[in-house]
């Protein structure tokens, strides 16, 4: 019984022993499989901070570029309205000079205040136009290329989403739930067994007290970025920022120099514009006063013509063709009477080309820049191939510079004896019967 009872309490010692072997093998390879998840888990979360890094970056980038967009499409609205205005300005400018060269008089074309100050503004206004036309073409190349920066950051971003959910996926569940700690039953039991094995064997060594497994449920300090890591991250959002910066600056630049150009156009075509009106507004004065001159100098001219020739014909009637001296004085006025009515004839050409040139200067002042395009639309469709029916003089029916239909061909005949009566609706020969 003794002996029965020893091998009894070794056996159960031996696999009390076992077990506790076990037990420790278990929670150390659990404790390695854990420490390899958290190894793992953490260089996922540190991708994941990278990621995020460089996604607040390019969402501060992002939120730049849109209002960098609005701002440059103002800038390029400005510099549309602004070109649109000198448009104007200068359909009015060439209109009026075409007038000016095409329908002054022969004696009338020459070089004057005006036609130097129409010069000036068309020049100007060409010139405004090709800088702000130059803008134009930066600004929406500029818009083009942070359109194409903000579509990048997008794609970007949604990259580094995809792959930070990706890894997380790759991380088993059991990392996202904590596991509990192991009981204290499981620990004392252990203890106990390993007691009553030294109280029975007083010469056995004392045995090793097991490896605490770590908790699992143990939360670790947050680990931070490995220098490398932080240099790659830094370096991402430094080259975003860099462009970005690059971009922004450009388009202040571009919005700067626009605002100031739209300002100075507008300064100085305005200032133009009022000197080519007050040159236009001067001139006609000019010429309605040298008009009003000029009739008053013809009446003068013809008042001394009528009396001239009344004298001559009294003289005449009285002369003595005997007398050579009267002969000769009579001959003396004649000749003077007839340069007299040849400065009237001049001033009257004169006074002509005078009222023919502020007719012309006062419709310039007339012109509107609705209607030099109408009239540029005009002369386009009389040039035009495609439409002969809208050329003045040809076919059938005469034709205004609009194409309307002014006569039909028996308006010509009537036109050409105005003196004819008009053909009652009953006179007329029906279509299809013979005249009488």
């Amino acid at each position: 019984m003794m002996n029965a009872r020893n091998l009894i309490q070794d056996m159960l010692r031996v696999v009390r022993k076992n077990e506790i072997t076990e037990s420790e093998n278990k929670a150390m390879a659990m404790e390695a499989s854990n420490r390899e998840k958290e190894e793992k888990k953490n260089k996922v979360m540190v991708q994941a901070a990278q990621h995020e890094k460089v996604i607040n970056t390019s969402f501060q980038c992002m939120k730049d570029i849109e209002d960098v967009i609005l701002q440059t499409e103002d800038s390029l609205s400005k510099l549309v309205k602004e070109r649109y205005r000198g448009y104007a300005f200068l359909q009015v400018c060439e209109r009026r000079q075409e007038l000016r060269e095409k329908r002054r008089p022969p004696s009338e074309i020459f070089k004057d205040n005006l036609s130097d100050a129409l010069a000036a503004e068309r020049s100007l206004l060409e010139k405004y136009r090709a800088e702000l036309l130059e803008l134009e073409k930066q600004g929406k190349s500029i818009v083009e290329e942070l359109r194409d920066k903000r579509t990048f950051l997008c794609r970007d971003i949604g990259e580094r989403r995809l792959k930070i959910m990706a890894d997380l996926k790759t991380l088993n569940e059991e990392l996202l739930i904590e596991i509990p700690p192991p009981t204290k039953a499981k620990t004392k039991k252990p203890e106990a067994d390993k007691q009553e094995e030294a109280q029975a064997d007083p010469n056995a060594p004392p045995p090793e007290a097991p490896a605490a497994p770590a908790s699992p449920t143990a939360k670790e300090p947050p680990k931070e970025l490995s220098p490398e890591d932080q240099k790659a991250a830094e370096a991402a959002s430094q080259a975003l920022l860099k462009d970005t910066l690059q971009l922004l600056e450009k388009c202040a630049n571009h919005r700067t120099k626009s605002m100031e150009t739209v300002f100075k156009a507008k300064t100085d075509t305005d200032t133009v514009n009022h000197r080519t009106e007050n040159c236009l507004s001067r001139k006609c004065t000019e010429l309605a006063e040298m008009k009003k001159s000029l009739e008053k100098h013809a009446l003068d001219v013809e008042a001394a013509i009528a009396t001239a020739e009344r004298s001559l014909d009294k003289t005449e009637k009285r002369l003595d063709k005997k007398n050579s001296k009267q002969v000769e004085k009579l001959a003396a006025d004649q000749a003077m009477l007839k340069q007299l009515r040849d400065v009237r004839a001049k001033l009257g050409e004169d006074l002509r080309n005078k009222f023919a040139a502020l007719e012309v200067d006062n419709l310039c002042r007339r012109v509107t820049a609705a209607k030099a395009s109408e009239a540029k639309m005009k002369a386009t469709m009389q040039r035009s191939n495609s439409a002969p029916g809208f050329r003045k003089g040809e076919g059938s029916p005469k034709s205004n510079d609009m194409g309307d239909t002014s006569m039909m061909a028996g308006d010509e005949c009537a036109a050409q004896t105005p003196n004819a009566a008009a053909p009652s609706p009953a006179s007329k020969t029906p279509v299809g019967s013979s005249k009488p």
